[in-house]
């Protein structure tokens, strides 16, 4: 293990590098010292991937720092949920009386009520710490309450507001449904009606990952359609709006989402434009709409969305010289995932200029855990089926 190479990376918060150069470490790595030193370092830095990755490979990522800090007491105290996720993620039996989660609730609650980390940004996460570890462990809260804790700095990017709006979502109730459904239409409380929204679209999220069958509908499906489908052309909240955008992805089977979110695709707002490149394809009947949309999402500020955007046209049947030129304009992309699949959508339409800089990135995966490798293990499947689809048959020679 390079530990000075990986201290450097966790320094200017490349994870990608931290992760490229961790491919490979033994049992005896991680049970090293400079494991430790590393888990210290990463953690401090709030650098969640590398934490995750240290337990998810065997690490026992409870063991004391250098400085004899245990690790779940700091992130508990110091209110970094991701961080303590990641190092409870692997702890066995979570209700025993001497489990490190009931340890860690009760350093977040003690941290809250001594207001540590009061005015840092971004503001801890103690709320989050709390939601979390408490559903673990059996608690329950009202709705309302959960909601006050999610909007305690009520930013929808804050992990207090995410650990709220998720228990929500996991109960996949007719009651749960009804409460946010009523904060949703809750005009005079702007956060509340925002919060319930969310709400709504988490419930969704999680019925669609329960075991079902593929035709099992959600109770309150409809009911959450005709809400949300006049919203999206009411609502002038742009925040509100962005995640009406995004609930409705979630409720509707009629088939007509792209048609109905098309128009957002032009919006001043930039989480507007971000949930629609989520959405929208060109595989729908409003062909050429959808694709000026991606077209135009493609040249969006925002490298997420303009990544989104290309990974959907790239994916298309069209071929025209004006696309490859979007193609071509990205091959220079600062964003990674916007310069890749810019790369693939010229590969795919046998540009030479694609398939240039898809080897040239190729040349640059080191090991499974370089930057792009399950990309381009996608798209060279891709590669393959379209050179196997235009092989001739023996019947046509």
């Amino acid at each position: 293990m390079d530990l000075p190479a990986l201290l450097a990376a966790v320094e200017r918060r490349d994870d990608d590098a931290a992760l490229e150069l961790l491919y490979g470490a033994t049992a005896d790595d991680l049970a090293a010292d400079d494991a430790v030193t590393l888990l210290a370092a990463a953690a401090r830095a709030g650098r969640e991937r590398i934490v995750d990755h240290l337990a998810v490979w065997g690490m026992d990522v409870t063991r004391p720092w250098d400085d004899g800090v245990d690790p779940v007491t700091w992130a508990a105290e110091n209110g970094r949920y991701g961080v303590l996720n990641a190092l409870l993620s692997h702890s066995d039996n979570p209700l025993s009386g001497d489990s490190p989660h009931r340890r860690a609730l009760r350093v977040a609650q003690d941290a809250l009520a001594s207001g540590v980390g009061a005015g840092n940004e971004p503001p801890p996460a103690h709320w989050a710490i709390i939601t979390t570890l408490e559903a673990t462990l059996g608690v329950r809260h009202s709705p309302d309450e959960l909601m006050v804790r999610a909007l305690v700095h009520a930013d929808r990017d804050h992990d207090d507001w995410f650990a709220s709006a998720c228990e929500l979502g996991r109960r996949i109730d007719q009651e749960t449904f009804d409460w946010a459904l009523e904060a949703a239409q809750d005009a005079s409380d702007l956060d509340r009606r925002r919060f319930g929204i969310d709400t709504m679209d988490q419930l969704a999220i999680a019925f669609s990952l329960l075991p079902l069958p593929d035709d099992a509908e959600l109770p309150f499906e409809r009911e959450a359609e005709d809400f949300l489908r006049p919203l999206l052309h009411s609502e002038q909240d742009p925040r509100a709006l962005a995640l009406a955008i995004g609930a409705f992805a979630s409720y509707n089977n009629a088939g007509d989402t792209v048609a109905v979110v098309l128009e957002h695709a032009y919006h001043a707002h930039p989480r507007v434009r971000a949930s629609v490149s989520t959405i929208i394809h060109t595989n729908t009947a409003q062909h050429q709409e959808a694709l000026a949309a991606l077209v135009h999402l493609a040249d969006d500020p925002v490298p997420t969305t303009r990544a989104n955007a290309l990974s959907k046209l790239l994916m298309s049947t069209v071929d025209t010289p004006e696309l490859r030129t979007l193609f071509a304009t990205h091959l220079a992309d600062p964003y990674f995932d916007a310069r890749l699949n810019a790369a693939a959508g010229l590969a795919l339409r046998d540009d030479e200029r694609g398939q240039a800089v898809l080897a040239e990135i190729e040349s640059g995966i080191k090991n499974m855990n370089s930057p792009g490798t399950g990309s381009l293990s996608i798209i060279d499947h891709l590669l393959r089926m379209r050179a196997e689809a235009a092989e001739p048959t023996a019947q046509d020679r």
